[in-house]
Order: structure tokens, then sequence, then C-alpha cells
């Protein structure tokens, strides 16, 4: 332990000229390069204009441009949360600890914020935050989750649309992709468990397809909040591409599983925040964390601190169980915190899903698929997710092998952002 703690503070001391790539352009020479499907070997990796220009065993690096030595450590593709709710300052706390994407799955932001987000993630230059997003305002009943967490929204702030039972679907479903939706939430929880009864209204199970069906006919990918079986196979069965949050009344069945796999269905599990509602010990020791520590903002380390009213660790036990069932079944598993719930912070918690998942049953190399070239596949964001040519310069140097042993992804020596060095400086 205390020579891995001497060797993370040589790579400190070595790794400054990383900083120097301020241009955009930079050759990293010689790193193990996962790509975000398999291990390549000893790579050079070109980088000119904030795009990945080359991949190859040895490269000559033009003149005049910055060339990092890598040798002995691992370059990985820049790391994906598939599941989070921003809000002003996480996209930046994200990008500190190497997530240079976010999937937003709901979000009251305006229009011009929706559009300066689409205008970041098309643009190759320098900037400060992670790519975001959204699914904008999510589908749900009145008074269905989240709304009960908008009771106390400011004075004159608008209470976000629902679907009332007498509402058109297909015009509320038109009025998301208007508004700026790059995909299309729906939410399905009564908040019934094992144990505890129903405490929120959610959609009655026709009115459910109904939603489904609406959604669907957008041409959008459609992403399903469930925790209950019966609303994950009710969701499968009528159009749901993602299920957010891993089933957790229930164990999932052969059926449910074939059905995933034979309409492509992916799981994101969330299994961070699921680690905090057991109240389990993950978030105090990832805030512990030498690696993580010191990059974390004061409201980071307060998001980890946070503790949920109502213990569940059955839930915990039980979606751990079913992720690592689908992921042995070979359903495509994509890597989500749910920050900023309880226990968890932007970033530094998707290290944590990632060690979750592998404790779970996937393997090191699925869990790093799962945030990199899976989310950015299931997608179609063409531009991230891999180590290629053409694709935006989003990527991390390690100092360990995390397709060994996935806590490596904690030990960043630089991160480059459309191949610009990232300031890891708490602000």
């Amino acid at each position: 332990m205390k020579l891995r703690g001497l060797s993370i503070f040589l790579s400190a001391l070595v790794t400054a000229t990383p900083a120097l790539a301020r241009d955009g352009n930079v050759l990293i020479h010689g790193a193990r390069v996962f790509d975000g499907t398999r291990m390549l070997g000893v790579r050079d990796v070109l980088v000119t204009d904030g795009r990945i220009a080359a991949v190859a065993p040895q490269l000559r690096a033009p003149v005049g441009i910055e060339t990092v030595e890598a040798k002995g450590r691992v370059l990985i593709p820049g790391l994906v949360d598939g599941h989070v709710h921003v809000f002003p300052g996480a996209q930046a706390d994200a990008l500190r600890f190497g997530v240079t994407t976010v999937f937003d799955m709901y979000s009251i932001a305006d229009r011009p914020t929706i559009d300066r987000w689409r205008a970041q993630r098309a643009s190759i230059g320098k900037v400060a935050e992670a790519d975001t997003y959204t699914a904008g305002i999510g589908t749900t009943p009145p008074g269905g989750h989240p709304m009960e967490l908008f009771k106390d929204l400011p004075a004159g702030m608008a209470i976000p649309p629902t679907l009332a039972p007498s509402d058109d679907a297909d015009a509320f479903m038109r009025a998301r992709v208007a508004a700026g939706s790059d995909y299309i939430k729906v939410l399905q929880d009564d908040g019934t468990r094992p144990g505890h009864s129903a405490s929120l209204p959610a959609f009655t199970p026709e009115r459910f397809m109904v939603a489904l069906t609406a959604a669907k006919a957008t041409g959008k990918r459609v992403l399903v909040h469930i925790q209950q079986l019966a609303d994950a196979r009710i969701a499968v069965a009528n159009g749901a591409d993602v299920l957010e949050h891993a089933v957790c009344d229930a164990p999932v069945d052969d059926a449910l599983i074939a059905a995933m796999k034979a309409r492509g269905v992916a799981q994101t599990a969330t299994l961070a925040t699921y680690a905090g509602l057991a109240g389990a010990d993950d978030a105090r020791q990832l805030a512990a964390d030498p690696a993580i520590a010191p990059y974390m903002t004061a409201r980071q380390k307060g998001m980890l601190g946070l503790i949920w009213k109502r213990p569940r660790p059955a839930d915990f036990a039980m979606a751990s169980a079913n992720t690592g069932r689908l992921a042995r079944a070979g359903v495509t598993i994509i890597a989500g915190t749910d920050a900023p719930n309880p226990t968890t912070a932007f970033g530094a918690s998707l290290h944590l899903e990632l060690a979750l998942m592998v404790r779970a049953g996937l393997t090191p190399m699925q869990a790093l698929v799962s945030a990199t070239s899976a989310p950015a596949t299931f997608f179609n964001t063409k531009d991230r997710g891999r180590i290629a040519p053409g694709l935006k310069a989003d990527m991390l140097l390690l100092d360990g092998d995390p397709t060994q042993d996935i806590t490596a992804t904690r030990h960043i020596v630089a991160i480059w952002k459309n191949g610009y060095s990232v300031d890891r400086t708490p602000s």
C-alpha cells in the first residue's frame, strides 16, 4: 500500500508535461492503449486539432508538437456517465475525474442552455466541462416521480409539465423534441417495494403503453425509469431502448432477458445510488481514497457524505444480482451513477460505479466498455467513446491497467478533452 502511494506521488511529478497541451495537438508515445473495445498493446497516439489523427505502433511527431512519454501506462477513452441529473458546475466536476461526456436524465434547462450544450459537444476547442446530452423534461403522470422534488421550487418558477390521463401523448412527446430533448425519458414508478406500499402516482399499465408508443413514434431513443419487474416487462415489450435503474424488487427472469437481447434493450444499473440507498460504506471509502480526495470540491465531498433516511439494503442486493445476470447473458450494460442522489458526486462516483459493476459480476473489461464505447455506440454518438482516428481526443492516461484492476481508473495521470489537457484543480 505504501509503495502504491509512492508510485502515485512520483507519477504526479513526472507527468507535468501534459499540462503543456494547450492547442489540441499532442503525441502520446508508448502507452498501452485500450481503444474502448479491446487492448491494442503499445501504441503511439497522435492528436491534431482536437481529434485523434493516428494510432500506430510508432509515429513520428510533427515538428513542434508536444510529446508525452507514456511508457508503462495505459491510455483509455474519456469516460461516459450514462445517467446523471446536471446542475450548474456538475459538468466541470465530472471532467476533473475523466468523465468527458454525461447523459442527463431529467432537466428543466431552457432551450438556450440546451443549445449551448449541443454547440459545445460539437466543438473540438478547449472547454472546461464534460459534454452534455439531455432528456430534457421527462414523461410522468401528475404527481408522479420526480414531481415530489419540485414542491419547493422558488416563487415564479414553473412546475414541469406532466402527462395527464386526458392529454394527447403524441403532442406531449413532440413538445419534448421541440424543447430540445436528445432522447425521451418515461418514468414509471409508484414506489412499491417488498415491505413498502405504493407512495406515488404512476401510469396505469395501459397508459404506460400509450406513453411508450408515443415516445417511440418520435424516432428518438426511449429511456424508461423503472425499478419493478412488472414495469420492466411492459417497457421492454413496448419500445423501451434502455432500462434506467436495475430491477430491484425481484430477480429478472429468462423471458425478460431473452426479450431484452432480441430487442436490443440496454440496462443502466445505477449501482452507486443503490449502494448509498443500502447504507453501504462505499461512498465514504471513495471520498477517503487518496487518488480521489485531492480533486474533489467541498460540494462533492458533501454529496458523498449525504445519507438516505430509510436504508433499503435488499434493493441493492437484488439490483446487483440482476445486473450481473444481464451482463453474463450478453445484454448491453451502460455505466451510470444517478448523481447527485445522496452518497454520489459527479465524476468521482463513476469510478465507484465501475467497481460495483465488477463486484456484481462484470469483468473489468466489460465495465470499461460500459463507460466508453457501449454508450457511445448505443446513443449513436459516433465521435467519442473510442480511441480511433477521426474521433474526439477525449482520453485518460492511467497509472495501472483497468482491464485487470478496475480501480486503476482512479489513478489518473492526465486527462485530455478535445486534445487539451484538463486542469484537475478543484474550483
